[in-house]
């Protein structure tokens, strides 16, 4: 698993996405690691991402930082917050290594490796002049995710971005009070893609407010999103949850 080598590289993706706040202030680029675990093997899995959580409230690591997030297909996914490509040279482990042992970190992530056939790095970007955060809503205590990714092609690229912002416009003008975080591909990824990430306290609560948004917005919504679909050349919707449980931050020592 190489999510604690080489900086741990996101979506996903899908995803990606997200347990993040709502201020301005928040981080825009976002290292993804992915691993594509065998269903048999997700028990074992979990229980030595425990164990590395684990060991690194133990030993009170603070510069190691990942939100880990269990995606319906068997997808486990690592997010973490970076200011520029250089930081996916640095070792999160590594203080980790020494406090510990560098041996003894090299079991659990082999034991790891044998859960899986394969994983991916890649890096996203969250577009704040495209997310729709209204006044009063916050993602805290919404750990459910969904997940929609708008694959597009590039000569379409700025059709697309113009399409997103008139969504976000309509949604401020019909005083929506739900909101939506959007993310774009970055270094990685084989194809340009959006993905708008939804939160909430399980499936029943976002697709309850997925229906009261679609009331407000009438005939004219259609019309808006439809404008965003006609461009997107593919489209993947999957549900997901945050697992704090398997997600490691300093603050938690």
């Amino acid at each position: 698993m190489r999510i604690f080598k080489r900086g741990l590289i996101l979506l996903c993706t899908l995803v990606f996405a997200l347990n993040l706040a709502n201020s301005q202030d928040m981080p825009t680029m976002f290292a993804v690691h992915t691993d594509n675990v065998k269903f048999e093997m997700m028990p074992q899995y979990e229980s030595l991402a425990k164990q590395m959580k684990e060991a690194c409230v133990q030993h009170k690591i603070a510069d190691a930082n990942w939100t880990a997030i269990s995606i319906e297909d068997g997808r486990y996914v690592y997010i973490t917050p970076i200011s520029s490509m250089a930081d996916l040279d640095k070792n999160p482990m590594g203080s980790l290594s020494e406090k510990m042992g560098a041996e003894a970190v090299k079991e659990i992530l082999g034991e790891m490796d044998q859960c899986y056939d394969s994983h991916s790095d890649s890096v996203v970007h969250r577009i704040a002049e495209l997310s729709f955060m209204p006044d009063g809503y916050n993602t805290e205590g919404r750990n459910h995710r969904e997940y929609h990714l708008l694959y597009y092609a590039p000569k379409d690229g700025q059709a697309m971005k113009e399409a997103m912002a008139n969504v976000k416009a309509l949604f401020k003008s019909k005083n929506v009070k739900t909101g939506y975080d959007v993310f774009h591909s970055g270094f990685g990824s084989e194809e340009n893609y959006y993905m708008v990430v939804i939160s909430g306290k399980d499936d029943i609560e976002v697709a309850q407010s997925g229906l009261a948004n679609k009331e407000a917005m009438g005939d004219e919504g259609q019309a808006t999103l439809f404008n965003v679909i006609k461009l997107a050349k593919r489209y993947d919707q999957v549900e997901a949850e945050i697992r704090p449980d398997l997600s490691y931050n300093p603050s938690d020592n």
